[in-house]
């Protein structure tokens, strides 16, 4: 069972509402706004991203399992520096204390500091068999 309930953790940040350009947006998923002012999943890998993340829509009854469709309402997260979020990340990394960690291009975090988003606050060993993409707490930057 997932015990991680909310995309928000700790730390300052600004709500505002979106509408999905694509289906498969999860809470935790790091975003960007295409040029039809729709939110899309963050699609270039180890590129700047703006520190948006899909939330949960708890006003709705919808927790972090739940997927957007495309056209519907997102909820979203922008973070300040020092926010800390649950973060979607990559499967098949050990996500150690203090690793930075950057845009994956799928939506997802992975190791790396070319372009970092933020630093994980609570590790998280996901090169387990069996691991998939899971929720990770991260600091933004």
């Amino acid at each position: 069972m997932n015990t991680i309930v909310r995309i928000h953790n700790k730390g300052a940040y600004r709500y505002e509402e979106f509408d999905a350009g694509e289906s498969g947006i999860y809470p935790g998923m790091l975003l960007e706004v295409n040029s039809d002012g729709e939110v899309i999943k963050h699609n270039s890998s180890a590129t700047v991203a703006e520190k948006m993340f899909a939330m949960e829509d708890a006003l709705q009854g919808e927790d972090v399992t739940d997927v957007y469709t495309s056209g519907t309402t997102v909820c979203v997260l922008i973070g300040q520096s020092g926010t800390v979020v649950n973060a979607l990340c990559n499967s098949g990394t050990n996500y150690t204390k203090g690793l930075i960690v950057e845009s994956n291009g799928d939506g997802t975090l992975k190791s790396g500091s070319t372009a970092p988003v933020g630093v994980v606050e609570v590790a998280s060993d996901l090169t387990v068999s069996g691991a998939v993409d899971s929720l990770v707490p991260i600091r933004l930057l």
